[in-house]
């Protein structure tokens, strides 16, 4: 019955990860190494919208 939470959790913690591999990101900016391109760059941009949009759906309708 809790199926809903645990995948929300999960979508927490992945967006939890994903924001600390981005600040390793931005201190290798810092130093002058670009690991990824523009294209690359905007892909990665839409993951949080996405996680965000999963996250509220398993908030409000809790599907499982």
């Amino acid at each position: 019955h809790a199926g809903w939470f645990y995948v929300k959790l999960a979508f927490v913690v992945g967006l939890s990860a994903y924001h600390m591999a981005l600040v390793g990101y931005s201190k290798a900016l810092a130093r002058g190494e670009r690991r990824l391109s523009g294209k690359q760059l905007r892909l990665l941009n839409e993951v949080p919208g996405l996680a965000a949009a999963v996250i509220v759906i398993m908030v409000v309708l809790k599907p499982f």
